[in-house]
């Protein structure tokens, strides 16, 4: 019997509590069905803007998608492929770029010390290992004449004159690309 008196006594106290709290839900009614009105209201609003920016991006894949017969998972491989080919080509200009003249310096001078203006000149042309040539120019009245000297590693096998060693040093001194 004390079994059935426990459960009496909490069903009477589940009955008062349930009535408590029906009677406290209908004290507040109309401020929680003015809450839950206001909480449909902003859900409705978020639920348009929601539509609004998925039909915006529904058109956008439309109109992309909308070419006639293009795969673009193939496009994409293609494009993939290209760019690699792309980038080895660029790595073998980069490395026969060290092959080019990239160091360029002149010195114009007097040959003849009488003859008016800087008309004779020395240029050297280089790579980035300073291999290349030396070009001189000389002007005289009786006509021009000009001569190439090899160049390696900074260094020719041949005599230079003042103004090929000054150019040849200038040149040496640039940065290579």
């Amino acid at each position: 019997m004390p079994i059935q008196l426990i459960i009496i006594i909490t069903a009477k106290e589940v009955e008062f509590k349930m009535e408590s709290m029906i009677t406290l839900l209908n004290d507040y009614l109309a401020y929680i069905v003015l809450g839950l009105s206001a909480l449909v209201f902003i859900l409705f609003i978020l639920l348009i803007l929601t539509y609004r920016k998925i039909k915006k991006m529904q058109n956008r894949y439309e109109k992309f998608m909308s070419k006639d017969n293009v795969d673009l998972e193939e496009l994409l491989i293609q494009y993939t492929k290209k760019i690699n080919t792309l980038f080895q080509n660029e790595k073998q200009i980069l490395s026969s770029i060290t092959l080019c003249v990239q160091k360029v310096a002149i010195v114009r001078y007097k040959a003849i010390a009488h003859m008016g203006a800087d008309l004779s000149f020395a240029i050297a042309l280089l790579d980035s290992q300073n291999d290349g040539i030396v070009l001189n120019g000389i002007y005289s009245r009786d006509g021009s004449y000009t001569y190439a000297k090899p160049i390696k590693g900074g260094k020719s096998m041949y005599t230079l004159s003042d103004e090929e060693l000054e150019a040849l040093n200038k040149a040496m001194l640039k940065k290579s690309m």
